[in-house]
């Protein structure tokens, strides 16, 4: 037995949804590394947000203000 919010259960029975089936199928998805896992498919949304260079590796002005005077 799973502990679920209220009418969870009714809904996914209403669906014809065997909930062992559902649940065993979750867990596995869990345990299982897919190419979903990366740090840019987890991060995907963020892309774009925030203002910065095209490319900050490359932009030595950017660069300055993070890094210690000398080190570039």
């Amino acid at each position: 037995m799973f502990k679920a919010p209220t009418g969870t259960k009714a809904k996914l029975k209403r669906l014809n949804q065997n909930i062992s089936a559902l649940l065993r199928g979750q867990v596995e998805k869990l345990l299982t590394p897919s190419a979903d896992d990366t740090a840019h498919a987890k991060a995907a949304g963020l892309c774009g947000v925030f203002k910065g260079p095209v490319n900050a590796s490359t932009t030595r002005d950017y660069l300055k203000q993070y890094a210690p005077k000398g080190t570039h």
